[in-house]
């Protein structure tokens, strides 16, 4: 009859589609740290795109890689894959949208608000309703579990304090305006490539995995 042998242990593997998904999340950060130097020099758009080219790739990879963070449930891949490619989407459409390249005065002011808080509001969204998917997939080792969820706060506190207090924003003279953009853009740099750090170091970490049973027909 057929005899069952179990490996001799458990095999210990690596992610590498973290480290490459991590590797290109802090690498999508850099152009924000660099805005000062190269604006300048006249080419932001190509930087900028760039940088969400890396971002669009590092989310695809988490989404749909073979250690995908969230086991590429249906919902989670969607959401995730929607959110890697809105910068892109949105750096191709935007221009075409005739309200958003026309003067502001009385008659679109409210119109163009709306269209431009719409097109930051629905990253947002999607990327609170991914972290809630990446926490329920529990892919991700517990120790590292909370990590985009701070990387979340980063992102998205400063920017919704900036509409909370517009008010006094307005007030306020050029340097401290300056001051809070830099501020915003400090704290997005640091979750992006904190992330993508964790996102390495994590996915350089062996696991276990279940032994690989083998089968032999050796009659005894």
């Amino acid at each position: 009859m057929d005899a069952t042998d179990a490996a001799p242990g458990s095999a210990r593997m690596v992610r590498p589609t973290w480290v490459w998904g991590g590797i290109c999340l802090a690498a999508s950060a850099v152009p924000g740290l660099l805005w000062q130097a190269i604006a300048p020099l006249d080419v932001t758009t190509a930087v900028a795109f760039v940088a969400d080219a890396l971002w669009c790739a590092s989310l695809v990879l988490f989404a749909i890689g073979r250690d995908s963070v969230v086991a590429r449930r249906i919902g989670g891949t969607i959401v995730l894959c929607a959110l890697a490619v809105w910068p892109l989407l949105v750096r191709v459409v935007a221009p075409m949208i005739p309200l958003l390249n026309t003067p502001v005065d009385r008659d679109n002011e409210d119109a163009k608000a709306v269209v431009g808080i719409s097109l930051q509001l629905v990253p947002v969204v999607l990327a609170v309703i991914a972290v809630v998917l990446v926490w329920r997939a529990a892919v991700i080792p517990r120790a590292y579990r909370f990590t985009p969820l701070i990387a979340l706060v980063l992102c998205v506190v400063p920017p919704l304090g900036q509409y909370a207090a517009g008010g006094i924003l307005l007030s306020m003279d050029t340097s401290a305006l300056l001051a809070y953009s830099a501020l915003m853009i400090v704290s997005r740099t640091v979750a992006l490539i904190g992330l993508g750090v964790v996102a390495i170091v994590a996915g350089l970490q062996p696991h276990a995995v279940a032994p690989v049973r083998v089968y032999s027909s050796s009659g005894e």
